[in-house]
């Protein structure tokens, strides 16, 4: 698994900061790039998935069709992704995440093992400060 962001990287200034690296960060990041924004993920965890990092007990699975947790805003993922059960198992989620994280290049944009301790409101600059 490549590393995280050097901790400049994550001091630099962005237009948007995620928290968590599960699949809505994961999807959040993406989208913040594709409008053209400088986002950047910070997840508590050594690697992404949320939920699906953590809860690795044996017959943690799904509890809907595999088929509705993939991301739908591409085709081509879509299509070269195949799930082998209809309700997937933890290691094949956690393998998804990581396929979505590595297809999309959104590894650079996420800093783990950290955590946001708090953020705090400039109201004469505006920005957030974390």
């Amino acid at each position: 698994m490549p590393a995280s962001p050097a901790p400049s990287a994550a001091a630099a200034p962005v237009d948007l900061l995620i928290v968590g690296a599960g699949f809505g960060g994961l999807y959040m990041l993406h989208l913040a790039r594709q409008r053209g924004l400088k986002a950047l993920v910070v997840e508590a965890a050594g690697g992404v998935g949320g939920t699906w990092y953590h809860n690795r007990y044996p017959g943690a699975r799904v509890d809907i069709q595999s088929l509705e947790y993939s991301f739908g805003f591409d085709d081509a993922l879509q299509q070269e992704w195949c799930w082998t059960e209809r309700y997937a198992a933890q290691p094949e989620l956690l393998a998804y995440a990581n396929h979505v994280a590595d297809r999309y290049a959104l590894r650079d944009g996420i800093l783990l093992t950290a955590r946001v301790a708090a953020a705090h409101w400039d109201a004469t600059a505006l920005p957030w400060h974390a």
